[in-house]
């Protein structure tokens, strides 16, 4: 495949500079047959018969007749145009045969020289586009007619060039072109082979195939090529590992949870009814865990595998205030209260629901661990560092993370220890959701120990993001 796209390219590019040089050769023998020369008022071939002319005329008055028809066989070679030279009497000097129009001009322009004295003035001329005369006087020998007439159509006055000078200098353009057409072809080529070669490995499995830099065929639209191909590579390698991560880490979960429900099933077959009614307890909880685990990991899954962000003009301080009602009423009967502590109106584009989701679960989490009778401070300012930015902090008041542990609690599942995350009933996925959709917007998000106790989250997003959102 690779292989007849090289010959294709090459075969493109050489037609090509071909078709330019023919084209080029067509238009420099189409001017120097039309366009005249300044100041004479005749066309450069006009002007090569009348040199032809001349150089006649030198070798027949100089040299004599000898050297003149030495001169004729020579040049009846050149092609376009063919000499003759005529006697008094009407006889070609080589004894060729010539057309009516070639002995007509001969005899006219000898006709008139015979009018004229010989004290040097001007010869008579003849000249009709396609045939030029000139009579010539030669001392003892009489008057003589040379004729220039010019041969064939232009098409074959082209291809009638002496084969060793004018086409061995078109083959030698022809040779060059190809081997420049070549070059460009494994330019073209070279790069996409290697592009190819790496879509095939990572096709087959290879998740680790990457194009890399390119030794040759460096130009700026296959580098770009490439550097796409390696982003998405690498984007398609961290989804699919995602996910395998995501099916092992949920299997895994789920273990439990089923373990805990078979074991209730075993108990309510055998005990009484108090048992059967705990049984059923227990079953209930382990389901609703089972559903909360579930829709959680769809929710992360959909969130890493979204092409791109809804584009909605979403009012942080309202979307915050609609989280914060909804879990200070959820943390009442523990006396656990939700405020909004510091609120500055921002607004952002995005996904509503994908930022409703990533507050509604740093939120939640607070609440889930702060201390009984205690309050989750939630604040939305103004990024400092930026000049579009919002900052909203959450912090708890509750037993906070290890510092070693703070960077992983985003990860999904992880659990610092048993207390802090099982005893709370939660999965394990809801900062891994809320890292997810503040990331997809274009923000970051981080967690550190608070002064005094507890845990205090940070999310920042940038307020002017919009079409810039990453693409999946």
């Amino acid at each position: 495949m690779m292989r007849r796209l090289f010959w294709r390219i090459f075969a493109a590019f050489w037609l090509a500079t071909v078709v330019v040089l023919l084209a080029f050769l067509w238009i420099a023998t189409s001017n120097f047959e039309t366009e005249k020369i300044p100041g004479l008022g005749i066309t450069r071939l006009q002007a090569l018969m009348d040199d032809s002319l001349s150089r006649t005329s030198r070798e027949l008055r100089h040299d004599g007749r000898e050297a003149a028809e030495t001169w004729l066989r020579s040049a009846s070679d050149f092609g376009p145009i063919s000499l003759y030279v005529f006697d008094a009497s009407g006889r070609e000097m080589l004894d060729r045969a010539s057309s009516p129009e070639v002995s007509a001009a001969a005899r006219h322009v000898i006709a008139e020289a015979k009018t004229l004295p010989d004290d040097g003035s001007l010869l008579p001329t003849h000249d009709d586009g396609r045939l030029r005369a000139r009579a010539i006087r030669v001392k003892d020998d009489g008057i003589y007619g040379a004729v220039a007439q010019l041969e064939g159509t232009f098409v074959s006055r082209l291809l009638s060039r002496r084969p060793m000078t004018f086409w061995s200098n078109v083959a030698t353009g022809m040779i060059v072109s190809a081997l420049f057409s070549l070059l460009l072809a494994w330019y073209v080529s070279a790069p996409l082979q290697k592009i190819r070669a790496s879509t095939r490995r990572f096709a087959e499995g290879d998740l680790d195939a990457r194009v890399g830099a390119l030794r040759f065929g460096r130009s700026a639209e296959m580098t770009a090529l490439a550097s796409e191909f390696d982003e998405m590579a690498s984007r398609i390698k961290t989804l699919i590992e995602s996910h395998r991560r995501l099916v092992r880490d949920v299997s895994h979960e789920l273990r439990s949870p089923l373990a805990r429900m078979r074991v209730a099933l075993e108990l309510a077959r055998d005990g009484d009814d108090v048992q059967l009614q705990a049984s059923l307890d227990r079953i209930e909880s382990e389901s609703a865990r089972l559903e909360a685990m579930l829709s959680q990991a769809l929710e992360l899954s959909r969130l890493e595998t979204q092409r791109r962000a809804a584009q909605d003009t979403v009012p942080l301080d309202q979307l915050l205030e609609d989280v914060i009602t909804n879990a200070d009423y959820e943390g009442a009967p523990r006396g656990r209260k939700v405020v909004l502590a510091e609120c500055e109106r921002q607004m952002i584009t995005g996904s509503r629901d994908a930022l409703y989701s990533a507050f509604e679960n740093v939120i939640r989490n607070a609440l889930a661990y702060t201390q009984d009778g205690t309050t989750v401070t939630v604040r939305l300012a103004r990024d400092p560092r930026t000049s579009n930015g919002a900052l909203i902090t959450v912090r708890d008041h509750g037993p906070g993370v290890p510092a070693e542990e703070l960077a992983r609690i985003f990860e999904p599942f992880y659990r610092t220890d048993s207390a802090r995350t099982r005893s709370s009933g939660g999965t394990g996925l809801g900062l891994a959701i809320a890292r997810t959709a503040v990331e997809r917007h274009g923000g970051h998000i981080c967690a550190k120990n608070a002064e005094g106790g507890g845990l205090e989250v940070s999310i920042k997003l940038p307020t002017a993001f919009g079409a810039n959102m990453p693409n999946a």
